[in-house]
């Protein structure tokens, strides 16, 4: 199974990406939430600290979640050269700032996504 987006979907949604990229955090912990885990204010301060270790961990556990393909090696790249690309495309594919969003970017978000 591939992403819903791609790496370079965020420049396909810019209100996501907006909130994604200038509300990192919040699109980290909601993204953590989205996985289960249980204490994502842990996830953030280890993002904040160590991005490239912990935001690959973090992208790990939605790729595993959605069955999606990858590598631990590829998502620690992906963190350390285009973190928000990478934080873009984790947020789309958990849909967890959606509810941030109006109403019209999600609708024309999923004509975009139904019509690939």
């Amino acid at each position: 199974m591939a992403w819903k987006t791609g790496l370079c979907g965020c420049f396909g949604n810019m209100g996501l990406s907006v909130i994604a990229c200038c509300a990192a955090p919040l699109a980290i912990g909601k993204n953590a939430e989205a996985v289960g885990e249980p204490n994502s204010v842990l996830w953030v301060i280890a993002v904040s600290a160590s991005p490239c270790i912990a935001g690959a961990l973090l992208r790990g556990l939605i790729r595993k979640k959605k069955g999606i393909e990858g590598s631990f090696w590829v998502d620690c790249g992906l963190w350390c050269c285009i973190p928000c690309c990478a934080i873009c495309q984790e947020t789309a594919e958990t849909g967890a700032l959606d509810y941030l969003q109006q109403p019209e970017m999600q609708a024309m978000q999923r004509e975009v996504t139904n019509s690939s």
